[in-house]
């Protein structure tokens, strides 16, 4: 599961950049102006990560019965508002030291890519494509996308993304490659997207419907007009 750290959280929330790992780690010892960003966006980070922590934890303790409050409530709900505030200064400071640091740094490219299903929503998951040809993308889906869609694949393949020679990407639906590779009924064709989120996030909208009451048995060719206009939404 991607995102587990608040701080890669926050970061992708803001600029869809979605983080394996705190990158800029391998950067922290280098002594140059880059090695300067790195250490102030580490730094950044523990502190966002520690104050977020305390927030989560404070909180329960503050929504308690009246009956059942500590003597210490007044200076504990001082304590959460200071923090709140310090965490505010802390997420602006994240982002403005990550753009600095990634001004000097490539994240993403390559062979393998990370996606937010919902771009400034790290909420519903990431899907993970691996390229598996000049043309096309293996789509994997965290274990937060499965949940967020309900369905059973968790770390595991959704289908395949193909780029057109047009400019767009028809995304086929399957559970293993070999069955779009070899045309099996168990890899379904799903419309072509304007763009990359759009035909990652209809993979898992299929599979929802797939295995809903709704799916009836049907092939996507099958599918009334708005529930085609559902699989991008």
């Amino acid at each position: 599961m991607f995102l587990t750290d608040h701080a890669l959280r926050r970061i992708a929330a803001s600029t869809n950049e979605v983080l394996p790992d705190q990158l800029w780690r391998f950067d922290t010892a280098a002594e140059d102006a880059v090695g300067d960003l790195a250490r102030l966006l580490h730094k950044t980070a523990r502190e966002y990560n520690a104050t977020v922590a305390y927030l989560d934890s404070a909180v329960p303790h503050l929504t308690v019965r009246p009956a059942l409050r500590t003597a210490g409530q007044r200076e504990a709900v001082y304590g959460m508002l200071a923090a709140i505030e310090r965490h505010d200064l802390l997420s602006s400071v994240l982002i403005d030291a990550y753009t600095a640091w990634r001004r000097h740094r490539t994240v993403g490219g390559g062979n393998e890519q990370h996606l937010l299903v919902y771009p400034g929503d790290p909420a519903h998951g990431v899907i993970t494509l691996s390229r598996t040809s000049p043309r096309f993308w293996r789509a994997t889906a965290d274990t937060e996308a499965a949940k967020a869609f309900d369905v059973p694949y968790a770390g595991r393949i959704v289908g395949l993304i193909g780029e057109t020679p047009e400019g767009r990407y028809e995304a086929t639906a399957c559970s293993d490659l070999a069955h779009a590779e070899s045309g099996s009924p168990m890899a379904y064709r799903l419309p072509d997207r304007d763009d990359l989120t759009t035909a990652c996030r209809s993979l898992l909208r299929w599979w929802q419907l797939r295995h809903s009451a709704a799916w009836r048995s049907r092939t996507p060719d099958q599918l009334e007009p708005a529930e085609l206009g559902q699989l991008a939404a």
